[in-house]
């Protein structure tokens, strides 16, 4: 199976870290959080990945070269206009047109053993779209996620404290067929003006495809802020199932 990682941002709740560096390349116990991700799913035998690049790509470019000191090969793509994650993967669709893949955020940390389990999960039960989803206790700062099973059947952004329908939310993994492409090239932009990739896991519900989750309840962190990247650094020194490097 191959991977996309998107790259492309700046990352602008991390202040002035992201000032000199794109915010894939900040640091985690000594390696960018970008070198963690691809580690990781090297050690879930993906064949090959694509990693999304704009906002200082060069970059991530100079330090990844062609993946070998991750073991895995890596292709880069450009995201020319940084204008949200439904489009971010547009330009490895070619790369990504063969058959199902992975899909990560460039700054979600977790391990090997997660993607693994998701890549079990799809093969044993496939599906158009397998998003994975964590339980967290404050899931106001999320997509959340809505079941019937283990169908997901509504996400809800960033809900208002007190109203979020569950406590389970987007945890910036998927395995997607290519038709995902299909519902992302009919977006429209958001309130924010951006191209959403929740809208089109919605869109893919509504047209009758089956969009399922899965659990992620081994060791998983979104680096949103400073505050999530110092208590990453602590975890990853503290626990042998992650490669520190």
């Amino acid at each position: 199976m191959k991977a996309v990682v998107l790259a492309a941002g700046k990352g602008t709740r991390m202040r002035e870290i992201t000032d000199s560096i794109p915010k894939p390349m900040v640091e985690i116990s000594g390696r960018p959080i970008l070198w963690h991700i691809l580690s990781a799913l090297a050690d879930a035998g993906v064949e090959s990945a694509a990693v999304v690049v704009g906002y200082m790509g060069e970059k991530i470019r100079d330090y990844f070269g062609d993946g070998s000191d991750v073991g895995v090969p890596l292709e880069y793509f450009v995201q020319e206009v940084q204008d949200g994650t439904g489009r971010a993967a547009e330009p490895a669709r070619a790369f990504l047109s063969d058959g199902p893949f992975f899909l990560t955020f460039g700054d979600i940390l977790t391990k090997g053993a997660a993607y693994r389990a998701m890549a079990e999960a799809f093969r044993s039960e496939p599906t158009e779209l397998l998003l994975a989803v964590r339980h967290v206790e404050d899931p106001h700062r999320f997509g959340v996620v809505e079941l019937d099973g283990d169908r997901i059947t509504n996400i809800v952004e960033k809900p208002a404290l007190g109203t979020a329908p569950s406590n389970l939310v987007n945890a910036g993994i998927l395995i997607a067929e290519p038709v995902l492409f299909d519902y992302t090239a009919r977006l429209k932009p958001s309130e924010r003006n951006e191209y959403e990739l929740p809208d089109a896991f919605r869109a893919m519900i509504g047209g009758g495809l089956t969009v399922r989750a899965f659990d992620i309840r081994t060791y998983w962190r979104d680096i949103g802020t400073p505050e999530d990247l110092e208590a990453a650094g602590g975890e990853v020194e503290g626990r042998d199932d992650i490669v520190a490097g």
